[in-house]
Parts: structure tokens; C-alpha cells; sequence
């Protein structure tokens, strides 16, 4: 993995350097560190408790009172942060689903942040138990009892339908709640075969978005744009073999192969190579599915191989998938040190490692708790510094406490 360049910041987790906050009084730091973090704006308790607690312990000690006390850091600043990466309109006003509430649960629980791409955490709710440690249910034993929130009552989860998240977010239980906000594995609930789980990739929010009808080629062109900063064109290479380019991509588009040979080839060449970690995948009847498909005894979804349009073109057999972009210009992503492997799990090892994920999401935190985008040589180099923290310790909730930190000081 490509290593980040030393900057003048330095971040370490408990803190940022002062020079970062000297310019800001107490007060006004307290309070922009406070809309920052949670989304809201104090009122004049609020910006007393929290000045309070700066004055005395330091902005860290005052963030992380924000973060845990405060309802807003889980339920609408990671929400609101999340959410777009799981819907191709990449908008944030799309119901919680298991995909965000699991970034959102890795985020509040501090675990290595990386995992989230390839291991088998799912974040979901759960209700109050009997004397017997078994849960008391409702309806037709289909419902959660969440007695602290007045007994109202939540679906169980169904791998069919987003109901669970959707009740959950409507009745406002707060994802910091550790009691009914738990911390589960995705064996259990979106899918029995192991071979399918890959963090999530193998959610159900992921699925619907990014397997529903296509070629699961939205699955790597968004992983790209969400989370490595990085639409499909910009990765565009026209020197790669085309070797795993799939038949159902026009050599000749509108009668002319120099369009295949001087754009087309620079965007599919790539990405139909790692494109098939995604063939066993599809969405059907509200549910993601893996191997089993109606119609053919192959693991490969059907619609992969469905259009024929360039006969001697790449037939998808498995799930093998080749890394072809890091070498030449696209090596300055800094991609993870597989070259190759079979499946989303692995792929998304590979990708959890590569270190443009770490530059993307400090960007992306930057301009989420600071307000701009990062175009002055300060605020780029301030983000590379996140980034590199980032990567040290793995912890998304101390990112955005340190980009929180950095910009409540000016």
C-alpha cells in the first residue's frame, strides 16, 4: 500500500495540535465543535456545558462528550454521512438500512473501520429479553419490545424487506444505544453461505442498490466514487489489456471502433477485471441472492452473460477478479497488496488496504464537519494528515472528532 507523505500537522488520536484552535475563543470553538459533530445548533445550556468542559479538559474531552452524550452524532451526522454512499442517487434522505447502521455501528464501537469491506459485522436492533435470556416478542412473534422507548415494537429483521431500520428510525432509538443497537454477523440473517459474506458488499441496502437487474458493474463503479473519491472516468486507462472486457460491451459503438479503442476500452478494461468478484450476486423478489439463480445450475447471476453483442468477448465463468490498474496511471491509488483473488471478499480485502479509501473518506469527513472542500494548501495538507491518522489507528469516530477538532479553532 502506497504510504502518505509526511505533513507538517500532526495527529495523533487523543489530539490535534493547538496551533490548529489558537485563533478561536472558548466559546465559539465549543459551539462550532458542537454543530459540527452533532448537526444542531446549542442553545445557550448546551454551549456552557460544553465551553465548561473545554476550558477545563481540552477540546478532545469536550468532543467525545458531544459524540456520546448527544443524540444527533449517530442518528443524523453518520446517517446523513452514510446514507448516500448506499443508493445510486446518492442522496442522504434514503431510510436507514443495514448497510448504513452497520458503518454506523463499526464508527460508534471504535473497530478497525477497514472491516467493513470484507468481514462478516452486521449492525442491527434487537429488543428487551425475559428472565430466561429469550427475547419478548410481539405480533406474530415478529416483533421486538423495546421497553425503554414506551414498548414500542420493531420487525425482527428480514432479509426481504428494510422494515427493522425503517421502524427503528421513525420511533427515533438513538445508534448509540448499545442495548438495542447491537452488533451481530451477517451469517445469521442476510445470508447462510459464507462464501457470500464480504462486509458490505453482501448487505442487503448494497444488494438492492448495486445487484438489482445490470451486470453488478455499479458495484465497483460506486465502491469508486463513494469511497474512493474517484468517478469511472478518471480511472480511465486506454494502455491496459482488454482481455477481460465482457461480451456484451460494443467493440464498434455507432459504427466506429477507434470510440471502443480510444474510451471505451479505458474504463471497462479495468473494471470488467475486478467486476468479477460481483458475478455470483444478484437481486430478486426483495432479496439478495448468491449462486442460486432460477433458470441455470451456474453460480454466475444469468444477467451477467445476458447480452451478446460482441460474441469473442470475456464469458464470465467465476468470480476470479484481476486487479489491471495497479500498475501504470492509476498506481497512485495506492491499491492493496492482491494482485488477484476469487470473490467480493477478497476484492474488498484488497480494497481495504488501498490507500486512496484512506485520502477519500478524511476528504470527505473534512468537508462534512468543516463546511468547504479542501483547496488551500493548508486544508489539503490538514486533510493528508487525517488521512494518515486514519490509517494508523483505523477509527472513523476519532476522524471526525480531528477534522471536528481542527476546523472549530478558526
Amino acid at each position: 500500500m502506497k504510504s502518505f507523505s509526511k505533513s507538517k500537522f500532526i495527529l495523533c488520536t487523543s489530539l490535534i495540535l493547538p496551533f490548529t484552535m489558537a485563533n478561536a475563543e472558548p466559546r465559539d470553538q465549543a459551539k462550532k465543535l458542537y454543530s459540527s459533530l452533532t448537526g444542531n445548533t446549542p442553545n445557550k445550556a448546551i454551549a456552557d456545558k460544553y465551553e465548561a468542559i473545554l476550558k477545563e479538559e481540552g477540546a478532545k474531552k469536550a468532543a467525545l462528550e458531544m459524540v456520546e452524550g448527544e443524540h444527533g452524532f449517530y442518528n443524523v451526522t453518520l446517517k446523513n454521512f452514510f446514507t448516500p454512499m448506499s443508493n445510486e442517487d446518492g442522496t442522504q434522505f434514503a431510510e436507514l438500512n443495514d448497510m448504513t447502521a452497520t458503518l454506523i455501528g463499526v464508527t460508534r464501537d471504535e473497530i478497525d473501520f477497514f472491516r467493513v469491506f470484507y468481514d462478516d459485522i452486521l449492525y442491527q436492533f434487537e429488543g428487551d429479553k425475559n428472565p430466561d435470556g429469550s427475547y419478548i416478542l410481539a405480533g406474530n412473534n415478529d416483533r421486538y419490545v423495546l421497553k425503554d422507548y414506551d414498548d414500542v415494537q420493531i420487525p425482527i429483521y428480514n432479509y426481504t424487506k428494510n422494515d427493522m431500520y425503517k421502524k427503528a428510525e421513525a420511533v427515533g432509538v438513538s445508534l448509540a444505544n448499545k442495548k438495542y443497537f447491537v452488533r451481530t454477523q451477517q451469517r445469521t440473517y442476510t445470508t447462510k453461505n459464507q462464501e457470500a459474506i464480504a462486509g458490505i458488499f453482501s448487505t442487503r441496502a448494497w444488494a438492492q442498490a448495486y445487484y438489482t437487474a445490470g451486470t453488478n458493474r455499479a458495484s465497483f463503479a460506486f465502491f469508486a466514487k463513494n469511497f474512493m473519491c474517484l468517478e469511472m472516468e478518471e480511472l480511465n486507462d486506454t494502455t491496459i489489456p482488454d482481455f477481460r472486457v465482457r461480451r456484451d460491451v460494443d467493440r464498434a459503438p455507432g459504427g466506429k471502433t477507434e470510440t471502443y479503442k480510444t474510451y471505451c476500452v479505458g474504463c471497462h478494461a479495468g473494471q470488467d477485471a475486478l467486476g468479477g468478484a460481483f458475478s455470483y450476486y444478484d437481486f430478486v423478489d426483495g432479496a439478495m441472492r448468491y449462486r442460486e439463480h432460477d433458470g441455470t445450475d451456474s453460480p454466475v447471476a444469468p444477467k451477467i452473460n445476458l447480452n451478446n453483442v460482441y460474441p469473442n468477448g470475456k464469458i464470465t465463468e467465476s468470480d476470479s477478479w484481476i486487479n489491471l490498474w495497479n500498475e501504470g496511471q492509476n498506481s497512485y491509488v495506492g491499491w492493496g497488496s492482491q494482485t488477484s483473488g476469487n470473490g467480493a471478499r477478497s476484492l474488498g480485502k484488497m480494497l481495504s488496504e488501498t490507500t486512496q479509501v484512506r485520502s477519500c473518506l478524511a476528504k470527505q469527513v473534512f468537508e462534512k464537519t468543516c463546511g468547504r472542500a479542501a483547496e488551500s494548501d493548508e486544508d489539503k495538507a490538514l486533510v493528508e494528515a487525517l488521512a494518515e491518522n486514519f490509517d494508523e489507528d483505523k477509527n472513523m469516530k476519532n476522524l471526525f472528532i480531528n477534522a471536528a477538532i481542527a476546523c472549530s479553532g478558526e
